[in-house]
């Protein structure tokens, strides 16, 4: 795995964000943590290499 940089700024919203889930987990719920801790990381642009995969293999086609 290679490092990663990001604007400091982001790196400490992504961080704000991550301990307000943590602070609000509701075990109740426990799908919605991973939901929103999958948003904080996609803000960030960061994603699986399986969403990849998926990309790539989504063919365009053009509409009639």
């Amino acid at each position: 795995m290679q490092d990663q940089y990001i604007h400091d700024a982001a790196y400490h919203s992504a961080l704000d964000q991550l301990e307000a889930i943590a602070r609000t987990f509701e075990p109740a719920a426990p799908d919605d943590i991973r939901t929103r801790v999958v948003e904080v990381l996609g803000d960030l642009g960061i994603w699986p290499d399986e969403c990849l995969r998926e990309q790539e293999a989504i063919k365009p086609r053009l509409a009639a």
